[in-house]
């Protein structure tokens, strides 16, 4: 019992030392409290209890908290602005239609060839007369602003006049019930400024003509023909000399000549007609006076 007491004494004592903070200063030693207790009963000796407390070493390792440091990396603003490339177009501003200048009318060569031979030969002053209400002009046809083009068959040959403005086009037959060459369809359109900035365009056709007539291997010849085209459009032609088919040494063979170019019979045979006639009554006149002569000369 008293055993007991002794070590619930001491345990006391360890316990008052550590809740005061007397044993936690003196961590890094080592102390052995010895406590020797004397009984009061004689004759009787107590080993002493000897209790050993090892120090609390309790050892504390040091915060090291680490902060990594912020190192929040921030992209530069790259915007790229396109550049403004808008491209202005040059301004084109257009001419108004204006007529050309006047060119003098002049005599052209306008030849076609087909597989390598000669089919069409033209020698002609063209202009297109426009004589109508609201426009009164003449378009010259110049040989060197002009293209012939075409086709040569054995019945119909086609020429195609073709210029800037427009085109002249014709159609020959070569009829072999008849044994003559004609133009049996004449076309022509033209889109021209007779005016200054009003630009006109101007069509026709005519079919089932017989224009242009010549005997096979002969040529059309007529010093000026117009032709009538319709709504007060004239094609003036002058100086002409034309000839589709049979053509030998690439020339032009004997001249048919136009109504107009055939010498007129009419008025000197209606002169002589009347100088006979009055011949005739001169010599009437004469015989009578002659014999009222005779006969007075008799009644003396």
């Amino acid at each position: 019992m008293r055993n007991e007491l002794l070590l619930l004494s001491a345990l006391l004592i360890a316990a008052t030392a550590l809740t005061s903070g007397d044993y936690g200063q003196s961590a890094t030693a080592s102390h052995v409290h010895s406590t020797t207790v004397h009984s009061n009963i004689t004759g009787t000796t107590a080993s002493p209890n000897t209790t050993t407390h090892s120090p609390n070493t309790t050892t504390h390792s040091p915060n090291t908290t680490t902060h990594s440091p912020n190192t929040t990396t921030h992209s530069p603003n790259t915007t790229t602005h396109s550049p403004n490339t808008t491209t202005h177009s040059p301004k084109t501003t257009t001419a108004p239609p204006a007529p050309t200048p006047s060119a003098k009318l002049t005599v052209g060569n306008y030849n076609l060839s087909d597989s390598g031979k000669l089919c069409f030969l033209a020698k002609v002053a063209m202009q297109i007369r426009v004589n109508s209400s609201k426009v009164n002009g003449t378009f010259i046809v110049q040989e060197h602003k002009t293209n012939v083009s075409g086709s040569c068959g054995e019945k119909v040959t086609d020429i195609f006049l073709s210029f800037n403005e427009g085109q002249i086009a014709l159609k020959f037959r070569n009829n072999e019930t008849s044994k003559m060459v004609y133009v049996e369809t004449l076309e022509y359109d033209l889109t021209y400024a007779f005016k200054y900035g009003v630009s006109s365009n101007f069509s026709g056709k005519n079919e089932s003509l017989w224009l242009f007539a010549a005997a096979e291997g002969h040529s059309y010849s007529c010093k000026a023909q117009p032709v009538y085209m319709g709504g007060g459009v004239h094609l003036d032609l002058s100086s002409l000399r034309i000839q589709a088919y049979n053509i030998k040494n690439n020339d032009f063979g004997t001249p048919d000549l136009c109504k107009a170019d055939q010498p007129n019979y009419r008025v000197p045979i209606a002169v002589g007609i009347i100088l006979i006639i009055l011949i005739v009554i001169v010599v009437i006149a004469y015989l009578v006076s002659r014999k009222r002569r005779a006969d007075g000369y008799q009644s003396l």
